[in-house]
């Protein structure tokens, strides 16, 4: 059972509830504001109005995302209710600065990101793409909560999050926008400088789109305690027989990176040309060029020191980190409608991630190097690539029934030195062949009912069906029940099956090399919910079950300070998801939305790691004239469960402290055509501070942005 030993949650309650109570004193008085009606494509693939979908879905539109003073998907995320940012979760000594998304604690490794529907090439896990994808190239995001592999294949356990980039238009649009934002001590700065362009020409639509993040670093002082080993355990230099070892000091105080210093530059268009009324074809090109580099501890690091003809190692030794990365995707379509009731897709999309890492020791004389360049290790480069194929067919056989059939081929490469003790790169491959076939149907006016179905071939798994059935019922006007089963794996990585390398961590040895068959995870899903709107009132509350088997997990090796990857464990995550706003006939909008979650390792009987009981969000929106805005959102992250490996190999569980972010924005919109925007804001308006186990905060950030449109 939860307890309310902190007395700091009590004001919280307060506040949501106090909101809440606005909301429903006010949800049957006359209201002439209206809510503009909200379509998704991602969870049947075809176009539908979010009350006829059986899954919980978030829209984040464009309008919401300049509200939010947003620069990258990861400022929109941190503003986003129910989705928590996990830290530090990658086998790597930069992974402090990295993070990735936990839906409803199914952990970072169950959300597949897709940019208009495809796959991204590039880090596992897509531990960087948070802060590399431009806020100002989206045109909306949609999240869709719950497992959702009968559409989509593998990894989409916990849900789906897919970035919709701007697409072209019909009379010719553009903008130019600039941000910049820091910290009350200039820390954690931010500087971006974006455009976007589209219009018809004829038959062609186009659109394009740029921009520029300069990052400024952001640290937090921690001090790195250097152990060698020996015969008798790990001790520090002072106490090491070899005098040269015993030079070096025991301690460093170093200024550890958590936002990277970066520079991310992103370019993408968009081309589509209508041959006939029921003939088009589009391309998409997208293009990011980034380099990063921080300070940070390495768990593990061979020293210069040389005894017996081997490199002594050290362990919590600072490093430099240096990358630089470029991805290159491109993409096209062609539709034919052959008649009213029946339409065909082909769509082809290659994405091609580079990354090329340096990492080197910060005090490299110390530890017997002559130059910086000489201490570099085995750094962790690679390419990566993906290629898809997909065959779509809608077709309608009668005014109830709306069936959607497909077939999938998907190649993932990975071209990297992770899987060798050495430098070079060495390449492996999973194929993904899969059918899938969907029936929307409309039972009556007030009952719509969806089954799905995919099966995939997988060429280092066993083949995977899985299944899918919802249903949403109107109930009266503004009422709608929701209802949802489905099913959803995921595939174990190549890291977790080939991978063979004495990382930052410990050395890790895949799968594959102890002759260990890693199954995919499996999940079985369970929502029911109720939401609606009426007369400016609008709420949703589900309640989901999710069981998971065959859980991938890191484990100890069969040798000493050695880790593997074995499906050891089964996971319960459940919860309730409720939330509720209101928008005046003044258009001011005040809403809640409030997350409890409770996740069981049923092995251990533990709850899983990083994954908050209890997330709260309020909002309020003012408009104080016709062209100046305010608004605050406040955001409680309960408290999260996690252990940590000591140095003599015991594990010792943690638990962090529950926080509160307040931040406020405001915007200002004027000119002849209202073309101009000026926006700012303060977020952590109270200098909260944040456990740097989940990221840290660079504490008050101010920001100042202006955009022109035109």
């Amino acid at each position: 059972m939860y307890s309310f030993k902190k007395t700091r949650f009590i004001p919280k309650v307060v506040i949501a509830l106090s909101y809440l109570t606005i909301a429903l004193l006010h949800a049957n008085r006359s209201n002439e504001a209206t809510l503009e009606p909200i379509t998704v494509t991602s969870v049947t693939k075809t176009q539908k109005s979010i009350d006829g979908v059986s899954a919980s879905v978030v829209v984040i539109d464009k309008e919401k995302i300049a509200e939010m003073g947003s620069v990258t998907l990861g400022d929109i995320i941190n503003k986003t209710s129910g989705i928590v940012r996990q830290f530090g979760t990658f086998a790597s000594a930069t992974s402090k600065s990295k993070s990735s998304i936990s839906l409803r604690g199914m952990g970072a490794s169950s959300t597949l990101f897709l940019i208009n529907g495809k796959r991204m090439a590039g880090e596992a896990d897509n531990a960087y793409d948070l802060d590399r994808i431009p806020a100002s190239a989206i045109e909306r995001v949609e999240i869709v909560k719950g497992a959702m592999s009968s559409l989509y294949g593998a990894d989409a356990v916990g849900g789906v999050i897919n970035i919709i980039t701007k697409k072209p238009a019909e009379i010719f649009e553009g903008s130019l926008g600039f941000t910049y934002g820091a910290n009350l001590d200039g820390e954690g700065d931010n500087s971006e400088l974006n455009f976007h362009a589209a219009g018809r020409e004829g038959k062609l639509t186009y659109s394009l789109y740029g921009s520029g993040l300069d990052s400024k670093p952001y640290y937090e002082r921690e001090r790195a305690n250097i152990l060698f080993k020996t015969a008798n355990g790990k001790v520090t230099p002072s106490q090491h027989p070899n005098p040269s070892v015993a030079a070096i000091p025991d301690s460093y105080e170093t200024d550890i990176t958590y936002r990277d210093e970066a520079n991310v530059y992103n370019l993408g268009a968009s081309v589509a040309y209508d041959f006939t009324e029921r003939v088009s074809a589009g391309v998409d090109i997208a293009y990011m060029k980034e380099e990063r580099k921080g300070v940070y501890n390495s768990t593990f690091y061979p020293s210069g020191i040389v005894s017996n003809g081997n490199r002594l190692p050290a362990f919590n030794v600072p490093i430099n980190a240096k990358d630089e990365n470029t991805r290159r995707s491109i993409s096209g379509d062609i539709t034919w409608i052959a008649s009213d009731r029946w339409s065909l897709n082909f769509q082809a999309y290659h994405s091609d991630y580079k990354k090329r890492n340096t990492t080197t020791m910060r005090h490299y004389q110390d530890f017997g190097f002559a130059s910086e360049a000489d201490s570099a290790s085995n750094s962790m480069n690679g390419n990566a690539k993906i290629t898809s194929y997909e065959l779509m067919t809608h077709y309608a056989m009668n005014d109830a029934h709306l069936f959607t059939m497909g077939s999938e081929y998907r190649n993932e490469s990975r071209d990297t030195t992770i899987f060798t003790q050495g430098s070079e790169l060495t390449k492996e491959h999973i194929d993904y062949k899969a059918l899938y076939m969907q029936d929307e149907w409309e039972v009556s006016e007030t009952l719509n009912v969806v089954f799905g179905g995919r099966y995939d071939i997988i060429s280092i798994a066993e083949d995977k069906p899985t299944f899918r059935v919802g249903a949403v019922k109107q109930l009266e006007n503004g009422i709608n029940l929701r209802a949802n089963f489905a099913q959803a794996y995921r595939t174990p990585d190549m890291k977790e099956i080939y991978i063979n390398k004495q990382t930052p961590i410990a050395l890790i040895v895949g799968a594959s090399y102890r002759g260990y068959d890693l199954k995919p995870e499996f999940t079985n899903s369970y929502e029911i919910a109720m939401g609606g709107q009426k007369d400016g009132f609008e709420y949703d509350v589900a309640l989901f079950f999710n069981q998971t088997k065959d859980r991938i997990e890191q484990v100890a090796g069969d040798e000493p300070n050695t880790f593997t990857y074995e499906n050891v464990s089964k996971a319960e995550t459940k919860g309730i998801e409720a939330r509720v706003s209101y928008t005046f006939a003044n258009k001011i909008v005040t809403g809640v939305s409030w997350n409890e979650l409770r996740t069981e390792n049923k092995d251990t009987g533990k709850s899983l790691e990083f994954t908050p009981n209890q997330t709260i969000n309020v909002n309020l929106d003012i408009p104080i004239t016709k062209n100046l805005k305010i608004g605050t959102l406040t955001t409680y992250i309960g408290e999260q469960e996690y252990s940590v490996t000591q140095s003599s190999g015991t594990i010792e569980d943690k638990t962090t402290d529950a926080y509160t972010l307040v931040d406020a924005t405001a915007s200002y919109i004027f000119g002849d055509k209202m073309q101009y925007r000026i926006h700012g804001g303060v977020n952590n308006l109270m200098d909260e501070k944040v456990d740097v186990m989940l990221g840290s905060n660079v504490g008050r950030y101010l920001y100042l942005g202006a955009s022109l449109n035109f």
